[in-house]
């Protein structure tokens, strides 16, 4: 492809190299490009890989794969490299722990649909982490075209939520100890977090996003405004508060944490209908409420005409599929998931989307390139004139606001 970005990092291609030996891939050649647009991913470089050897057996052999690694630019713009390392080791700990846990739980009980590239290796080399993970890509599987979901991919996007949440309420029964293993601390929203707040870029940030919901809100009923000023006063608080497991329990399980447009990769049928879905990027994973991967695609990839039409089917559609799951393991959802928590946990933790929404929506409605994500000229510039994305803010708080969310 002619607009394909060659990636000459070198130690990649150590990495390469290494691997090859280790699978006795013989005069192996290597071809890395960059995986991903400008704006699709904040943390790490994405690159497709295809290697070209020869088998033990003589046969030419091509394997195309993943890499995923630490960014070698502006990382500090948006996160320390410290946390950085701490979400690669995340994503390594959900791929070579908690996966196989649901996959032996799940072995006799109906079985997982694993909606997960494979992970082939890893490098945890600190601060030079590598992923290599299945490329999906030859599947048929890619990005939706939009970060704005309309019905049929959120549908399908809840659906396969309501499958991966049910394999933990079956294993916290089926296999009790080692779901003690899935109980992972906190590690994005933490006392240190509110300690970097403190910094003087940080905070100017945190402000200018806070006040473009503000300049959003300026022409509604002054009660928007004043509900989200009451919400702001304990808006880092509420977030700890959010992501708790204690706080979500008998009902914790393991997240996606992640759960926006560019973290699934869709394949489509003839129609051109999303048909099927595979979910990456776990590296903000962790255990808390199942309604924070639901709050988060809600109400920052979807327009305010999506909910008002199929907030409460998609809704019904999760609980409908985590039903079907627990049943066929051979459990009663009514008994661990019942309908009624759901909706109590929508309210109870509902704060969490809005959390999520200031610092999200500027990104998932423009193609932002990471240096520019929060320029506040620029931010400034499309809330006066970019009608989608002021639409967007005051559609997601507004209804964050009606439904008694914040």
């Amino acid at each position: 492809m002619a607009d394909e970005k060659i990636v000459s990092d070198e130690r990649l291609y150590d990495y390469l190299r290494t691997y090859a030996k280790t699978i006795k891939l013989l005069a192996p050649k290597f071809h890395i490009t960059e995986g991903t647009n400008a704006g699709d991913n904040y943390v790490s470089l994405v690159c497709r890989v295809t290697i070209e050897g020869v088998a033990e057996d003589g046969e030419d052999k091509e394997i195309q794969l993943i890499l995923k690694t630490t960014r070698t630019l502006d990382t500090s713009e948006v996160l320390s490299s410290s946390r950085v390392t701490n979400m690669f080791q995340r994503e390594m700990f959900f791929y070579k722990e908690v996966l196989p846990i649901f996959k032996e739980t799940l072995k006799d009980r109906g079985g997982i649909i694993d909606r997960f590239p494979i992970l082939y290796d890893v490098s945890d080399e600190s601060g030079k982490e590598i992923l290599m993970l299945e490329n999906l890509a030859p599947q048929g599987f890619v990005m939706a075209k939009s970060k704005i979901l309309d019905y049929p991919h959120l549908s399908l996007a809840l659906r396969c939520l309501g499958e991966f949440h049910a394999y933990s309420f079956i294993t916290r029964v089926a296999n009790p100890t080692s779901f003690e293993k899935l109980k992972m601390e906190e590690h994005l929203f933490t006392e240190r977090l509110a300690d970097n707040n403190d910094d003087n870029k940080d905070e100017d940030v945190s402000k200018m996003l806070i006040g473009l919901v503000f300049k959003a809100l300026a022409n509604e009923d002054k009660h928007y405004s004043e509900r989200y000023q009451r919400f702001l006063e304990n808006m880092i608080q509420n977030m700890f508060n959010a992501v708790d497991g204690k706080a979500a329990e008998p009902y914790a399980v393991v997240n996606h944490g992640d759960s926006w447009t560019n973290n699934m990769l869709f394949k489509y049928d003839e129609e051109n209908n999303p048909c099927d879905l595979r979910f990456i990027d776990l590296q903000i994973c962790r255990y808390a409420s199942p309604v924070l991967d639901l709050l988060y695609i809600l109400f920052c990839c979807c327009t305010q005409e999506t909910r008002s039409k199929y907030f409460d089917q998609v809704i019904d559609e999760y609980y409908e599929t985590l039903s079907k799951c627990i049943k066929r393991a051979g459990y009663d959802p009514d008994i661990l998931f019942p309908y009624e928590v759901l909706s109590e946990h929508l309210t109870k933790f509902g704060k969490y989307a809005a959390g999520m929404a200031i610092y999200t929506i500027h990104i998932f409605t423009g193609n932002v390139e990471i240096k520019n994500a929060y320029d506040n000229d620029i931010l400034q510039e499309r809330i006066e004139n970019d009608s989608f994305y002021r639409n967007m803010l005051i559609g997601t708080f507004k209804d964050l606001i009606d439904r008694n969310y914040i």
